[in-house]
């Protein structure tokens, strides 16, 4: 049994933990996790365009089924930032969408990620740390383009919201909630039992749609929902737009 960790950063807007833990002797399981705030920001940090076009639409997706809606635009700012909210179709408020949460896990032979580790030193530009989001994409898209088949990914929305300081930052909706956040203002929230909207209500929303609840459950348990993709080989030898703008 072999057990290792390393942690990088992907993407200047949150911290992203690699880590590694072996069932067996010659392979590890790879897992990461980062913010990206457009295609184009995923892109330039080396992930596979098509990963990241695949992961925004994703996110887009679910974000139409499981954004809090309010009755009005202030009620909506109050959970989330000042004017961040935008009007719907039917009249209702509800937040942009400020990017989407990438990630990642599969097993992988210690052989290759020791290799894609020293090609990723070598061909990082100088002076470039082990800890940058270049750094970590450069390493996720080496795995990724050399076809390991039994690696996964998903994708989630994220929305600005203010920290305990005042300041901005940009987290899933699950990520919120685990921070205490119940969205009580939101229609989903005034038609609960509770008055609020969890997790619980996020799996149902999202498995009215298609996904099958009790698996979007499960994944919500861990911190991330939305469609998990199996990775396919040749990820990053096709090209297409690399930017998008967020929005309903």
């Amino acid at each position: 049994m072999r057990r290792s960790s390393v942690k990088l950063v992907l993407a200047s807007t949150l911290p992203l933990a690699l880590a590694g833990c072996g069932p067996s002797q010659d392979k590890d399981t790879f897992t990461a996790q980062a913010n990206f705030s457009s295609v184009q920001e995923c892109v330039d940090a080396k992930v596979p365009v098509n990963v990241c076009s695949d992961a925004y639409m994703q996110a887009l997706s679910d974000h139409r089924r499981i954004a809090p809606t309010y009755d009005d635009k202030a009620s909506c700012d109050a959970d989330f930032v000042p004017d961040y909210c935008q009007v719907t179709s039917d009249g209702k408020y509800m937040p942009k969408l400020g990017g989407f949460e990438l990630g990642f896990s599969g097993r992988v032979p210690k052989e290759a990620l020791d290799r894609a580790n020293q090609e990723v030193a070598q061909s990082a530009p100088a002076g470039m740390s082990g800890t940058t989001g270049l750094m970590a994409g450069l390493l996720i898209g080496n795995l990724l383009s050399n076809g390991f088949g039994n690696n996964r990914y998903y994708s989630q929305p994220i929305y600005q919201t203010r920290d305990d300081r005042g300041g901005y930052y940009s987290s899933s909706l699950p990520s919120q909630i685990d921070r205490g956040k119940t969205f009580g203002r939101s229609t989903q929230a005034q038609s609960s039992p509770d008055r609020s909207y969890g997790k619980s209500t996020l799996g149902r929303n999202l498995g009215s749609s298609g996904s099958g609840s009790s698996s979007v459950s499960s994944t919500i348990s861990r911190g991330g929902f939305g469609s998990q993709a199996s990775a396919r080989s040749g990820w990053g030898g096709k090209s297409s737009g690399g930017s998008s703008s967020f929005g309903g």
